[in-house]
Formats: C-alpha cells, structure tokens, sequence
C-alpha cells in the first residue's frame, strides 16, 4: 500500500513491515517524479527482495534441471556439454547448488521410476564420457605441470 506525503505525516512514518518510525527519505519512491511511497522502508524492502530472488531460484529449478539433464544426454560435441556443464553450475548458484537440485530431482523421479530416471543415468553416462575422454596423464606431467593442473582445479572448485 502507498500513502502520498502530505502535510501530516512529511516528517516520519511507520514501516508497515518492521514497525519502526523512520523518516520519510528511509522509503523508496513508488514511482518517479511523484510523491507516492513504498509502505515498507528501505531495509525491509530490500531483505523481502532477497528473500524472494532467492525462493525464485530453489523453486525453478526442477523443470530447468530437466531440461538441462535432456541437453546433456543428447550432446555429442565435448564443447557443447562442457558449456552446458558451466551455464548450468552458473544458473544454480555454483556446484552446491546444482547437486543438490540433481539430488532432490533424481530421488523423486527414482521413486516414481520410468524414463525420468533413465533421463538421469543417461546424463551421468555422458557425463562420465567427458570426463574420461578429456581427464589428463597426470603420469606424464612434470611436478610443475602437476601443481598448476591441481592450482586450476583448486581455481574451477571455489568459483560459482
């Protein structure tokens, strides 16, 4: 709900979510160049905004996960699986994110059974494929090759 500023209330107001009076600067414009205001205050507006990018991201993930699994399985290009790999990790919010959407996505489809579960193991066949066939000889490498390919992978670990 929005109140114009008016002559009584142009000092303060009260944050209908937090309660607290606060000056009437600490709410955001409703829209530009007129004198409406958000009812939230500035610090409540932004942790609800939070708050709810955040459950956006949890609750799309299932469908996009599907989706995601089918491109894996179809890909015949290493490239191409590698930059879906990366855009997927991206989408989830690092490699937490997207494992424990492929956890929770694999156990449901698992108890329901059927080609949602085989779209899973397909995924982690062709994932597996990647990985073999583009996995290093980490035998062959000298001490300095070796501790560059482990500073690379220590770089790929922490980055969302």
């Amino acid at each position: 709900m929005t109140y114009p500023v008016t002559a009584t209330n142009s000092q303060h107001r009260i944050c209908n979510h937090c309660l607290d009076r606060k000056p009437v600067e600490d709410f955001r414009l409703r829209y530009r160049n007129q004198p409406l205001r958000l009812s939230q205050c500035r610090a409540c507006h932004n942790r609800v905004e939070r708050e709810r990018r955040a459950a956006h991201r949890q609750k799309m993930t299932r469908r996009e996960l599907a989706k995601a699994l089918t491109k894996v399985k179809n890909q015949r290009s290493d490239l191409q699986v590698k930059a879906l790999c990366r855009e997927m990790v991206e989408r989830f919010g690092g490699l937490k994110g997207i494992t424990e959407a492929w956890g929770r996505s694999l156990d449901q489809d698992l108890g329901r059974g059927g080609y949602a579960a085989f779209r899973h193991l397909e995924a982690i066949l062709r994932l597996t494929q990647y990985c073999e066939h583009n996995r290093p000889d980490y035998g062959a490498m000298t001490d300095e090759e070796l501790e560059m390919a482990i500073g690379e992978l220590g770089g790929q670990l922490e980055s969302p």
